[in-house]
């Protein structure tokens, strides 16, 4: 937090140079809440310190608390934020949330006009992932599964979620530019074979940083490959 704070200072989201969208999840009314600077119009209480909605998407739940802060409606009154990481909303690829919010300016803003008839031969889409585990789906089986117990289902339960929703959002994705015949204007750049401290969230320490570096040079070396879930 202190080096948000320190990097960041006292900006708030309509300082912004360009359009942000910023997911994160409000655990006191239970629904998402997505930072733009094009929506602060029509709501003000969004227009918050661009550290507090840093911490607030990077908060994933066990590895770092929860976040609370206030802002002002247009009315004056306060405002609460309860936040947790977007990744609740399940928003862990946020490439679907920034091509909602490319198409909606197209409707208000004349500088996306272009793209007004959903013309995406007008975006580029650079979509990065933070890689999954590459024993992921070698780990359980259906036969083992069957044998646990609640604890066990909650211990996995959320890496396979995590897992499905930024695959799914990746189809999505990808069959929405291929139907607009701009394919080569999308690309998902994952890492699908993590192995060791690469897998742990909560590893900061230096090796693991220059393990997570030779995965990003390795992977920018390999040919780009395309897969469907109606192919497995």
């Amino acid at each position: 937090m202190q080096v948000l704070q320190e990097k960041l200072g006292e900006t708030r989201v309509h300082q912004a140079l360009t359009e942000v969208a910023i997911s994160s999840f409000d655990i006191k009314t239970n629904k998402p809440v997505i930072f733009t600077k094009s929506n602060l119009a029509n709501a003000p209480e969004l227009d918050a310190k661009m550290y507090d909605i840093c911490y607030s998407t990077a908060a994933a739940p066990i590895y770092f608390p929860p976040h609370y802060f206030t802002t002002h409606t247009s009315n004056g009154d306060i405002y609460e934020f309860n936040l947790v990481d977007g990744g609740v909303a399940t928003v862990g690829d946020p490439a679907l949330l920034s091509l909602s919010v490319a198409t909606k300016l197209a409707q208000v803003d004349p500088k996306f006009a272009s793209i007004k008839s959903l013309d995406y031969k007008q975006m580029l889409l650079l979509s990065l992932g933070t890689g999954t585990n590459s024993e992921f789906d070698k780990t359980y089986t259906a036969e083992e599964a069957a044998k646990w117990g609640p604890l066990r289902w909650m211990l996995a339960i959320q890496q396979m979620t995590n897992a499905a929703s930024s695959y799914m959002t990746d189809y999505y994705i990808s069959t929405v530019f291929q139907a607009r015949h701009s394919q080569n204007n999308y690309l998902r750049v994952q890492e699908n074979a993590l192995t060791g401290t690469t897998t742990e969230m909560d590893d900061a320490s230096e090796a693991n940083m220059d393990l997570l570096v030779q995965v990003g040079e390795t992977l920018l070396k390999k040919p780009v490959s395309k897969d469907s879930p109606e192919n497995l």
